[in-house]
C-alpha cells in the first residue's frame, strides 16, 4: 500500500510530461489552422452555442391551448382575458334547470332597458358633424336651362366653369360634364398649363406618378 501511494506521483509526472511532449510534437509538424482548433477543442468553452440557447427558448404550450385528444367527454372552458367578469358562465356550459338563466336573463334585459332609455341616448349621443353641408341639388333641371349652360359654357368656358355651372343651377358636377362639353381651343389651352406643371417636376414625383399610372393599370387588369 505504501509503494503505491509513493509510486502514484511519478505517475502522473510521466503522463504530465508525455502529454506535453505530444503537444509540442503536434505545434511542431501541424499548421497554425490545425493548431488553433485543437486549442480551441482542449480549452474550455464559457458561451452557449445558438442552438442550445434555441432548445432552452423551446417552451411547450400549456394543455389548455392544445386541441383535445379524441377518447375524451370533458369540455375545458377558457374565456378570453377580455372576459365581462370571471363569475359570468356562458348558457352552453349551464344546465337548463340552473337558476342562473333565468338571473343572467333578467340582468341582461334590465341593462339593454337602461341603455336604450332617454338619459342614455341623451348622454352617449356621438359629437356633432363638423362637416358643412352644401345646397340642396335640383334633379329637375329643365331643357331649356340645359340649352342655356352649353352657350354660357361654349361662349366662356374660362369663367362658366364645371364648378360655376353646378352652383348656379345647382346640380352635380358629373351632370354638368354630361350635358356641356368645352371646345377644343380650351381643351388645348388646359393641356399647355398641365404640361408647364408638369415641366417643374423634379424626378421623384415624376416617377411617383409614373409608378401611379403602372398600379392604376394593374388594377384594372386585376393583376392586383
Amino acid at each position: 500500500m505504501e509503494t503505491r501511494h509513493l509510486l502514484r506521483p511519478l505517475s502522473s509526472l510521466s503522463s504530465s510530461t508525455t502529454t506535453t511532449a505530444t503537444a509540442s510534437a503536434m505545434s511542431s509538424s501541424t499548421s497554425p489552422f490545425t493548431r488553433s482548433i485543437v486549442a480551441a477543442a482542449t480549452g474550455r468553452r464559457h458561451q452557449s452555442t445558438t442552438s442550445r440557447t434555441k432548445k432552452m427558448l423551446k417552451i411547450p404550450p400549456h394543455p389548455d391551448f392544445l386541441t383535445p385528444r379524441e377518447g375524451e367527454s370533458h369540455i375545458i372552458y377558457n374565456p378570453p382575458s377580455a372576459a365581462p367578469s370571471v363569475y359570468h358562465t356562458p348558457f352552453k356550459f349551464l344546465p337548463k334547470t340552473d337558476p342562473r338563466r333565468q338571473a343572467n336573463l333578467t340582468q341582461l334585459i334590465r341593462s339593454s332597458a337602461d341603455l336604450s332609455g332617454p338619459s342614455a341616448n341623451a348622454n352617449n349621443l356621438p359629437p356633432p358633424s363638423t362637416k358643412r353641408e352644401g345646397a340642396p341639388k335640383m334633379y329637375n333641371v329643365t331643357r331649356e336651362q340645359v340649352d342655356e349652360m352649353r352657350t354660357l359654357r361654349a361662349e366662356d368656358p374660362a369663367k362658366w366653369s364645371v364648378q360655376k355651372l353646378a352652383e348656379r343651377y345647382k346640380c352635380s358636377h358629373l351632370f354638368i360634364m354630361m350635358c356641356c362639353k368645352a371646345g377644343p381651343e380650351h381643351k388645348a389651352q388646359e393641356r399647355e398649363r398641365l404640361e408647364a406643371i408638369k415641366a417643374r417636376w423634379g424626378p421623384i414625383r415624376s416617377g411617383a406618378r409614373e409608378e401611379r399610372k403602372k398600379r392604376k393599370a394593374l388594377l384594372f387588369k386585376g393583376a392586383i
